[in-house]
């Protein structure tokens, strides 16, 4: 049988420490060798893929050496060692297992001592070693993984292009600045949003004056026609505020390509590391009022109260529908309304317009009878904001904790891989010291979590502020009315309870 040779060489950033022992230059020089040596070895053609991962085999290279076997060019290949063909266990194993026998194709390993025209001892201990590279692989990826996340949370942008609104500082590709020629359109999008516009509005808005969406501004595509999802995101970005906000999508693991979306508890915010869009209270009331808007129809039928109003007997969203005629507004309780036919709740029915008079007269009375006295600032707990930060941080908790108990199993399943012989002693010792260098870490950041948990203190000069600036108007508007009211409970004898944002002693 004639061996027409194919030598494959692969290098990517993965090989770390072990980047110049596994260069270009190094393997090929080891593969001629070889050939020097076999004579009975028909050296073919080269095939090198520089810079390219071996968790997949989606490489031009190894595609182009794939074709050339195909078209019996090729019928044996040869590499330094297994990792230079590929790292996942579980396409190695198909290559080596199935397709390249199936195929008449000799493959030779020569570090690994694999040569499966023969019964190499490598060939013995073939399973193992893929394995191993396979978690080569993975912990590689959560190396790279950590320094990635650590540069964010020191403040560095790491993304390939600054979010809309920003760019790159042409003096540090770490720090973004302001782009000007977009600044206005932020600055725009959110005066309509404290307007009381929905997300739907503003991208109807501009899209209908033909404003160029952030993609289309990237010239990724030529787009005018804005999401609403887009506008939404722009909205509860602090990256705005002057905070860089950064890990919102992650890949789904080490082997694929694919990105899901993160949990905004996991984002990695830093604060002040640029000049704010957008004012941090301004930011704030468009965040609140997005809440409040939050799953309405229309922007154009919402009312003064919508999304304030909650049943007290089922714990559902009190909406407002219009009378049949036309001329007045009711609030009924949604839960009901679903589910009228299986008796669950009741109606709650309600006058929205007499509701509505009653609830702004409450408020008047409640700040008149307040608002002049010397205490104020000392009476007064803005709950809303404490609540929110003091939710934040609590779920921040949470999920070191569960990173905590993650690992702790993971030392105990290895302990039993030690005790089964399915690692060695070297192997238990490097994880073992990983996961609990990495439990030690999390505990800190814990225990510095819970102290803060224990210290919030809430400035109340905004919640006076929004006072006077109610006094002072003849008309309420919600991005007012959200910066004081939390809910308005409405029991089923029509009992209104009304829950400020602030509590007075």
């Amino acid at each position: 049988m004639k061996f027409n040779v194919a030598l494959y060489i692969r290098l990517s950033r993965e090989d770390g420490d072990n980047l110049e022992s596994e260069s270009i230059v190094n393997q090929r020089k080891i593969l001629h060798l070889f050939l020097e040596k076999h004579k009975e070895l028909n050296y073919v053609n080269e095939y090198v893929d520089d810079g390219f991962t071996g968790s997949n085999f989606n490489r031009p290279a190894w595609k182009k050496l794939m074709m050339d076997v195909k078209n019996k060019q090729i019928n044996t290949i040869v590499t330094k060692d297994l990792s230079r063909m590929g790292r996942d266990y579980i396409s190695m194993g198909e290559y080596i297992e199935r397709l390249f026998p199936e195929n008449n194709i000799r493959y030779i390993a020569l570090n690994d001592d694999i040569d499966t025209f023969y019964e190499t001892p490598g060939l013995e201990f073939l399973q193992f070693k893929l394995v191993f590279n396979d978690y080569y692989l993975k912990d590689t990826s959560k190396k790279i993984k950590k320094v990635i996340r650590a540069k964010k949370e020191k403040g560095e942008f790491l993304g390939w292009k600054a979010i809309y609104g920003y760019k790159k500082s042409p003096s540090d590709k770490h720090k973004i600045v302001i782009d000007e020629k977009v600044k206005p359109i932020i600055k725009r999008m959110f005066a309509l949003a404290l307007e009381g516009k929905s997300p739907r509005q503003i991208a109807r808005i501009f899209t209908e004056e033909h404003i160029k969406t952030p993609s289309g501004y990237a010239g990724i595509k030529n787009s005018t026609i804005w999401c609403p999802r887009t506008i939404e995101e722009i909205l509860t970005n602090e990256t705005y505020i002057g905070n860089l906000t950064q890990g919102k999508r992650r890949k789904l693991n080490y082997k694929s390509k694919k990105e899901i979306r993160v949990p905004k508890e996991n984002w990695i915010i830093t604060k002040n590391t640029h000049e704010a869009i957008i004012d941090k209270k301004v930011f704030e009331t468009v965040g609140e009022l997005l809440k409040k808007n939050k799953n309405k129809v229309s922007g154009n039928n919402i009312k003064l109260l919508s999304g304030f109003m909650w049943c007290k007997e089922c714990g559902h969203k009190i909406g407002i529908n219009k009378s049949s005629d036309g001329k007045r507004y009711y609030c009924h309780c949604n839960y009901y309304t679903a589910n009228s036919k299986y008796g669950l709740c009741t109606p709650h029915s309600l006058n929205y317009q007499k509701l509505e008079l009653i609830v702004l007269g409450e408020l008047k009375k409640m700040i008149k009878k307040y608002v002049d006295c010397n205490s104020f600032i000392v009476k007064v707990e803005n709950f809303g904001l404490k609540n929110n930060l003091k939710t934040k941080t609590q779920k921040e908790i949470n999920n070191l904790t569960s990173k905590i108990n993650t690992n702790t199993l993971y030392i105990d399943k290895i302990y039993e891989d030690k005790l089964k012989e399915n690692i060695d002693i070297e192997m238990f010792n490097r994880l073992t010291e990983k996961y609990r260098g990495e439990i030690n870490i999390w505990q800190t950041e814990k225990k510095e979590l819970e102290r803060k948990l224990n210290n919030f203190t809430i400035n109340n000069e905004d919640i006076l502020v929004k006072i006077n600036e109610y006094l002072s108007l003849k008309k309420i508007t919600r991005n007012l009315l959200v910066n004081l009211i939390d809910k308005i409970i409405i029991s089923e004898d029509k009992i209104i309870e009304i829950h400020y944002k602030f509590k007075l002693y």
